[in-house]
């Protein structure tokens, strides 16, 4: 063989190699295997420089919150223009809560929205999911009564008495319960009246903590009957709903941040924030190991998830616009007509006006405007509302 001829047949075979690896990247995504935990999420844009893999990240963190592994093989998400299909037995969500997952995506698929437009807002997706609390509680598992959850979690050492509480509007009593398999233990916070120095005391609700098998942070909201609560007293803390502790503790386990006042026989402010480094460090690790396509290293990712819902609870004139296919000078008149209230929120003040600006609006007040019927969603994202969404009746 001449080496002109040499060189032909390697090229050819560079030119078949190239082509094997263009079909294998171009190849399309497997069928569903359940298209009962299949739907359509139309995305509608919440501030201009917003992109499909933001709205990716948004995605597969608002799922990871609610417990899916989300393999970092698996198709979760095809995108077809401006809808996106979600295929959440791909993603692995808890496999007790499919049946949940099911009914639930029925209800979304039945709506007037999802048959007119093609597909659900993906703003009211993320909120009816994981900023609903009886949707939460149902898709991350949390245990259905008090009970149920210290059945899973025996006690542990001693407990922490926070005088000075960042959360609490009085003292709060924190339990250290048992390390589970991941080696991080979980956690059990009193809300109550009168004071833990002095012996008076009084427990009224609780809060709890645990980490899922995803690496994510579950929590839990119980009254002292041991029954379910969908968001916590405002007299007694700030702590909210499910939806608000996530946004309040990111991914991470926390130390107190303003208790200085020592109680005998608890651990004391530092010997606390030592176990919490500690067990942060545990769950570094195996958050490391996992294979997921979340990443715990962008630790501002989570993010992505906030500008979901944020952007759809509070939106602008020209958000409405977009979503309702109706153009912008009608939108305004039809808001103007209805002597509707804006504010501003400084939230994501980066981003622009379009998502934290003086022009928002309530989600409330401007569904009922809307060109066809929707779903109602949650008064508020993370406090307590007036309005709890229950789709899995």
């Amino acid at each position: 063989m001449t080496r002109l001829s040499r060189l032909s047949c390697v090229q050819r075979m560079i030119r078949m190699f190239m082509v094997t690896i263009l079909v294998a990247c171009t190849s399309p995504a497997p069928p569903p295997r359940d298209l009962g935990l299949v739907i359509n999420l139309r995305w509608v844009k919440n501030y201009p420089r917003e992109s499909k893999k933001d709205i990716n990240t948004g995605l597969y963190w608002t799922l990871s919150f609610l417990g899916a592994q989300l393999p970092a093989s698996a198709s979760v998400l095809v995108w077809r223009e401006n809808v996106v299909m979600v295929d959440l037995d791909a993603a692995q969500v808890i496999e007790s809560t499919k049946p949940a997952w099911r009914k639930f995506l029925a209800a979304l698929k039945s709506s007037d929205e999802y048959r007119r437009m093609g597909g659900l807002d993906i703003g009211r997706f993320v909120m009816l999911a994981l900023c609903a609390p009886k949707q939460y509680y149902a898709f991350t598992g949390v245990s259905p009564t008090f009970q149920d959850f210290l059945a899973q979690h025996t006690n542990g050492a001693r407990q922490m008495a926070i005088v000075e509480s960042g959360v609490a509007f009085g003292n709060r009593l924190i339990e250290v319960r048992n390390p589970t398999d991941i080696g991080v233990p979980a956690f059990v916070a009193y809300e109550g009246t009168g004071s833990l120095k002095e012996q008076t005391f009084h427990k009224a609700e609780i809060e709890t903590l645990e980490i899922m098998r995803n690496g994510q942070l579950r929590f839990g909201l119980y009254d002292l009957a041991g029954h379910m609560k969908l968001a916590t007293t405002p007299s007694l803390t700030a702590a909210g709903k499910p939806s608000k502790c996530l946004w309040c503790h990111e991914i991470n386990l926390q130390p107190p941040f303003r208790n200085v006042t020592p109680v005998e026989g608890y651990y004391s402010t530092q010997e606390f924030a030592a176990l919490i480094r500690n067990s942060m460090r545990t769950l570094e690790t195996y958050r490391h190991d996992l294979r997921s396509k979340v990443s715990f290293a962008r630790r501002d990712d989570h993010s992505y998830a906030e500008y979901l819902y944020l952007g759809f609870a509070e939106p602008t004139a020209q958000r409405l616009s977009r979503e309702w296919n109706v153009p912008l000078p009608k939108v305004t008149q039809m808001l103007l007509d209805r002597k509707l209230r804006t504010h501003a929120d400084t939230e994501f003040e980066g981003l622009g006006d379009e998502i934290a600006g003086p022009n928002l609006y309530d989600r409330q007040d401007v569904d009922s405007l809307s060109p066809y019927p929707v779903i109602r969603t949650s008064s508020s994202t993370r406090e307590t509302s007036s309005y709890e969404p229950d789709l899995l009746q």
